[in-house]
């Protein structure tokens, strides 16, 4: 009797713990998969480039309205989630299928664009001098305090470092659980709105408000800067980085520029307006971008014309590119437009409002984009 108990124990216990050993695997995975679009400009180097392809049709799934415009930029996490911020001071996330999963207040506006780490913590500026940190679940993991309000969207490092501006002229790096690591402070003084780019050798990227390019080492220690602006208007774009370390960036001067990775210019493209529009960088090379000049311009690597396109508006969004090499991108003409590879027209979608927000691009191929028509949109086949 006693052996038989003992046998009916063990054998409980030893299914038991296969089992949780085998959920414990199964969680673990789920949780590392990679979000579609984790941060601002996609990815590290802000290519803006998708492994998915995007949407063939302009078909509306749905719209989600918020009580302020959005130029917040979405991004959206392994679960399909899109997170987003709104200028009515709230950090949103919102189903795949256009409701409502918890939204959180800050105390000022979100206009930086959210980022998603790997354990699925959403990391987002405020106009209220904080960085947040808040769980997937909508609660509040940390915040941490600059002396100036935050526009600049995180970028999430290999390191689970998080890089940001503020406007205290100081670029941030925290690690996950909101501890600086190292700080550095233009000696200009000027705010930091780009969001920083890291190349391929961990050197960071970014554009100061004065129109001046600076490069860190992976420690934060200074390499080089390089003035593209005239130092008269706010310079807001945030600079991509080739898989050679040669930087691209726009400039309010009108111009658009191509930086070796020792500092000197490379190439550069006059507009004649304001490149305010950050660019996107295709596997072949192409640089995808807008200006205020009303028109979208894709440029070879060679800075040869590959093709333009107008609207009717000028240009802040910034483009997102698919799998197949068709453009989509914003106009204040108030119109999303999906651009095929020889720059004509595939569809285009009428919002209510002007899209200063920049558009994503879902693994289902639905694009997302906020309006100043205060709605998120979905657009999908």
């Amino acid at each position: 009797m006693y052996k038989k108990t003992f046998l009916k124990a063990f054998t409980i216990i030893g299914i038991t713990l296969i089992l949780v050993v085998g959920f414990g695997v199964h969680y673990s995975h789920a949780e590392s998969a990679d979000p579609p679009w984790q941060m601002f400009r996609h990815d590290l180097r802000h290519t803006g480039v998708s492994p998915f392809k995007g949407a063939q049709t302009n078909n509306l799934k749905w719209k989600f309205a918020v009580e302020k415009r959005i130029t917040s930029s979405p991004a959206i996490g392994a679960d399909k989630t899109v997170y987003f911020g709104s200028v009515d001071g709230k950090l949103y996330a919102v189903s795949h299928e256009g409701k409502l999963v918890w939204a959180y207040q800050t105390g000022g506006e979100v206009t930086s664009s959210p980022a998603i780490g790997l354990d699925g913590t959403i990391y987002v500026g405020s106009r209220d001098k904080k960085l947040y940190a808040i769980k997937p679940d909508g609660t509040l993991k940390w915040t941490f305090q600059t002396e100036g309000e935050i526009y600049s969207s995180p970028t999430i490092g290999k390191n689970n470092y998080i890089y940001f501006g503020s406007a205290d002229g100081i670029l941030y790096a925290t690690d996950a659980e909101g501890k600086q690591k190292w700080s550095f402070k233009n000696k200009i003084y000027s705010s930091i709105s780009s969001s920083p780019a890291i190349g391929p050798d961990g050197s960071i990227y970014f554009l100061i408000s004065k129109g001046i390019v600076f490069a860190l080492d992976a420690n934060g220690k200074f390499k080089w800067s390089v003035r593209i602006g005239s130092n008269i208007y706010q310079s807001f774009s945030s600079p991509a980085v080739g898989e050679d370390g040669v930087v691209y960036a726009g400039s309010e001067n009108g111009i658009f520029y191509a930086i070796n990775p020792d500092g000197t210019i490379k190439w550069r493209v006059n507009t004649g307006k304001s490149v305010q529009s950050s660019p996107a960088l295709g596997s072949d090379g192409t640089l995808y971008f807008g200006s205020y000049n009303k028109e979208i311009y894709a440029i070879n690597s060679n800075c040869t014309l590959k093709w333009k396109f107008k609207t009717n508006g000028w240009i802040e969004s910034s483009p997102a590119v698919d799998s197949e090499g068709t453009t989509y991108i914003g106009s204040t003409d108030g119109n999303l437009y999906a651009i095929d590879t020889k720059g004509e027209l595939k569809w285009s979608y009428q919002a209510g409002g002007w899209i200063e927000s920049s558009p994503l691009i879902g693994s289902d191929g639905t694009i997302y984009f906020g309006s100043n028509d205060n709605h998120l949109y979905a657009i999908g086949n």
